[in-house]
């Protein structure tokens, strides 16, 4: 009993030592700021430990977090950043991180997760991913999620500074920073980063004014960048149209088609439309002289109703299906096809003025 005593009370020592311990903790703060985590929010003081998923917040001041593994992060004043993971075990080579900066302007410097395990280092705003290949970099994010991400020098404790490499990757594109005060600007998900360019700017201004008045130098690189993918538009051919010699019902496995019932269309009735179309005629030849009305004639035997306009109408329904075919005198052509169950809604446009509707509604 006296053994298993002391294994539990080992066992809930390694949880506290362990599960619990900090990552890091606050080194300087100025002015209010919050950590929240599952147990409670408390103030972000100088001293105060950081744990894995925390979610820190800065109001009016600023905070410096310096982590076990010599990561740093300082946050200006309105930024909030959540630690997403942080495992350091230099012991058996275990090391990776990821942070999530949310919104205003936060500077990562890299500590030996970084250097040593850049392949599990994962930094991410609301629009991007940056990759870390042992750095430092700046992050600020507007309420949109638009976010700006600068490349800035490393240096030591002794002035010697040295230029290492980001990657920036968006939902469809990615850049390289490696020159000092390189910028790349990513306004949401689905735009490409920005095209890199350097800055001229002290560091030190180098804070959320960016998100109230970006440089010129960016806002130029944008509109140029705008008009280039207008111009990419601009040379599709939208009125290329390949639909036509695409068979839908070849796959089984497409559901709109597969599913779709065109009992309607099977069996006699192109026949019975060439049938309609030829009484028609013999009307019209027999007839010359009169003014074509819109009048319906029905034949009750193949379910069919035509009727003379500027056009020839040919109406074929039962309880289910609807078929309208309107072929004009002089050029083109109109089909309309309905038919209730599934709620498939598509058209087909042609050139030379002949149209395909094909409907469905529940």
């Amino acid at each position: 009993m006296k053994s298993l005593c002391t294994a539990i009370l080992i066992f809930c020592l390694y949880l506290s030592g362990g599960a619990f311990a900090s990552i890091g903790k606050i080194t300087q703060a100025e002015g209010p700021s919050t950590i929240t985590r599952d147990t409670g929010e408390l103030q972000g003081s100088t001293g105060v430990g950081i744990l894995s998923m925390d979610k820190v917040q800065t109001f009016k001041g600023k905070q410096v977090i310096n982590f076990i593994d010599e990561t740093k992060l300082e946050l200006e004043s309105h930024s909030r950043v959540i630690i997403d993971e942080f495992v350091f075990d230099p012991a058996n080579d275990i090391g990776s991180m990821s942070i999530k900066t949310g919104l205003g302007t936060v500077r990562y410097a890299s500590g030996q997760i970084a250097k040593k395990y850049k392949q599990n280092v994962k930094i991410q705003t609301p629009t991007a991913v940056i990759g870390v290949r042992g750095t430092d970099f700046t992050m600020t994010v507007d309420e949109t999620g638009n976010s700006m991400i600068i490349l800035l020098p490393s240096c030591d404790s002794n002035g010697n500074c040295f230029v290492g490499e980001i990657t920036v990757d968006s939902d469809v594109g990615q850049v390289i920073l490696n020159q000092a005060f390189q910028v790349t600007v990513v306004p949401t998900a689905e735009n490409k980063p920005m095209n890199p360019l350097i800055l001229d700017i002290d560091e030190s201004l180098i804070n959320n004014l960016l998100i109230i008045s970006k440089p010129k130098e960016i806002d130029k690189e944008l509109q140029a960048q705008y008009l280039e993918q207008v111009a990419d538009i601009l040379d599709i051919d939208f009125l290329k149209f390949n639909d036509l010699e695409i068979d839908y019902l070849e796959d089984e496995e497409d559901t709109e088609v597969a599913e779709l019932d065109f009992d309607f269309l099977l069996q006699n009735f192109l026949q019975d439309v060439l049938d309609a179309l030829n009484i028609q005629l013999a009307k019209e030849l027999a007839d010359q002289q009169k003014k074509p009305t819109t009048q319906i004639a029905s034949d009750e035997t193949i379910g069919l109703q035509v009727a003379t306009e500027p056009t020839y109408l040919i109406i074929k329904q039962d309880e289910q299906n609807y078929i309208q075919l309107r072929l004009d005198k002089d050029y083109g052509y109109e089909i309309t096809l309905k038919q209730n169950g599934i709620g498939l809604d598509r058209g087909l446009l042609q050139n030379g003025g002949s149209n395909i509707n094909i409907s469905q509604s529940n």
